[in-house]
């Protein structure tokens, strides 16, 4: 939830020069979950769990709240309950989700641009313009400019 390119989160999470980062918005990112999963969408907050509390009352919050050290992540989670439940309510038995859920997105309405990082080389920018063409999409791929000498 950056108003800005973040050289920080390119250098943390980036783990070759070749990369990219997709633009968008939290009410982009709302519409354009299509899936018949109800979800809920919330942004994380950070905090300093030796001062600060997680509201009790609310089963999700606990999944909304980080650390204060990753405050620089400026983190937004969407979220899906799955409940285990059998015939007679819930069934702890049940095996658990442990690679995730796949929800539906609709990518025209999610992205607004593609940043290819800062590191890249231009032949990898070349490749993302092809692929995001070759799947019949027209979002903006920007190469980051933040490796450029500023402007004085």
């Amino acid at each position: 939830m950056n108003d800005h390119e973040s050289a920080a989160m390119w250098k943390l999470y980036l783990k070759s020069d070749e990369g990219i980062a997709i633009q968008s918005t939290y009410q982009k990112l709302r519409d354009a979950i299509t899936d018949d999963e109800r979800f809920f969408l919330g942004i994380v907050k950070y905090i300093d769990y030796e001062s600060e509390w997680i509201d009790a009352g609310n089963l999700l919050s606990a999944f909304v709240h980080k650390r204060k050290s990753f405050e620089h992540e400026r983190e937004v989670r969407a979220l899906v309950t799955k409940w285990p439940t059998g015939e007679s309510g819930f069934d702890f038995n049940q095996e658990t989700i442990t690679h995730g859920l796949k929800l539906k997105v609709d990518l025209e309405r999610l992205i607004e641009n593609i940043y290819v990082a800062p590191s890249a080389p231009d032949w990898f920018s070349v490749l993302v313009c092809a692929v995001v063409q070759r799947y019949g999409y027209t979002f903006p791929v920007v190469h980051s400019k933040l490796n450029e000498q500023p402007v004085f």
